[in-house]
């Protein structure tokens, strides 16, 4: 791989560390509050959820006129400074607010950054050489991933939540950093002229249209919205994990162990073919994964599901991801990608609401959640049989 497509992996890295900090400290944070904690947890959650729907389309479109670089920049400057804003606020309702509207703030600024920093690798890496920059990407993600939780939880314990944001604002000006030294060459597609809402929407259209026509990958988006919803619920009951086990640090160990699975499937996603029904065989096996977590099992092979979850659902995110990049016209690709992540947590704001709802959380609720999963996998694969038949 060339020195760019290094310096997007770095800073994937960075971020990666920032992001692990910045959820972990918050999520503990909220989570420990008391009876309220659980309601308050789950307005940041859907906050963050809602406001990613409403703005992805539209980062698309920009990802697609604009300089990605840029979009880098300016993304990855604005979150800095408001991690840095909100880190010497010191009263306790205040700071609630803050986390809010901090969410809020930083899942506008992904919404541009997320197409735009998965488009920008079509423009650094060769089409070839794609499947193994994601693979490497994801190894290296998941390498930092597995020390992270465990600083993360150091840091929360013997500092505070301002050092959890403070070191974040820190890693966002390190990767500014790192996408200004990235080509400053614009792709010839990127036009000029001034962005009509016309425009917007009509761009907006289009990455529909195009999706719609990539039966395969438009397939395998329907199923992941699916499997989302499930992996919603199960994402708003990690913070809860030390009580639910009974176990201090059990939180920053499931998210080591998921990590750790997610290096073993990003070594052998290579090795594994992207049909159909092996992506959606690894959906099955992930909700297992789940499934083992809500067993009446010693606390520290419970939380292995985690593991099992990850390495699996790694294996699928790289080929899914992977086959987006290189059957989608460059012209279309931040569209899509836009289109992607829309659809794709479309129902978690639900399931995060139920979860609010519940009067309590209890460690069964991963047998229902793996349950879930795997039966939802299964309907997709007898679907999926279906629609090849009737292509034959």
């Amino acid at each position: 791989m060339n020195r760019h497509a290094v310096q997007l992996i770095s800073r994937g890295a960075i971020n990666k560390i920032g992001n692990m900090l910045y959820d972990y400290g918050n999520s503990v944070w909220l989570a420990s509050m008391g009876t309220i904690g659980k309601t308050v947890l789950g307005i940041y959650q859907i906050s963050e959820l809602v406001t990613g729907i409403l703005v992805n389309p539209f980062g698309g479109v920009i990802s697609d006129r604009f300089s990605r670089r840029k979009i880098l920049m300016t993304t990855d400057l604005v979150c800095g400074l408001l991690c840095l804003a909100i880190s010497f606020i010191t009263n306790d309702s205040l700071m609630i607010a803050a986390l809010i509207f901090a969410n809020i703030v930083q899942a506008i600024a992904f919404g541009f950054s997320r197409p735009a920093n998965k488009a920008i690798i079509t423009e650094v890496v060769e089409k070839e050489e794609i499947v193994t920059y994601n693979a490497h990407l994801e190894l290296v993600l998941q390498v930092v991933s597995v020390s992270s939780p465990v600083f993360s939880f150091l840091v929360l314990q013997f500092a505070s939540l301002h050092a959890t944001l403070l070191l974040d604002a820190l890693t966002f000006f390190i990767a500014f950093v790192l996408v200004a030294f990235l080509p400053k060459e614009e792709p010839q597609f990127q036009e000029k002229h001034r962005l009509t809402r016309k425009d917007i929407f009509s761009d907006i259209k289009e990455g529909l249209d195009y999706i719609w026509h990539q039966k395969d990958i438009f397939f395998l988006l329907l199923v992941a919205s699916g499997v989302n919803f499930f992996f919603a619920a199960f994402e708003f009951l990690l913070p809860f994990s030390n009580r639910l086990y009974g176990v201090k640090g059990a939180y920053a160990t499931i998210l080591t162990l998921g990590a750790i699975g997610s290096i073993l499937g990003a070594l052998v996603a290579n090795k594994i073919a992207s049909s159909m029904k092996t992506l959606l065989f690894l959906l099955i096996l992930a909700g297992v994964g789940v499934f083992m977590m809500g067993l009446p099992l010693p606390p520290y092979l419970s939380i292995s599901g985690n593991l099992v979850c990850e390495f699996f659902v790694t294996i699928f995110d790289i080929h899914v991801f992977s086959q987006v990049q290189t059957k989608v016209e460059d012209d279309y690709l931040g569209r899509v990608l836009s289109t992607i992540y829309t659809l794709a947590v479309l129902f978690m704001p639900i399931a995060k609401g139920l979860m609010t709802w519940l009067p309590s959380v209890q460690v069964e609720s991963f047998l229902l959640i793996g349950a879930g999963v795997i039966l939802f996998s299964l309907f997709a694969q007898l679907v999926a049989k279906q629609l090849q038949s009737k292509e034959q």
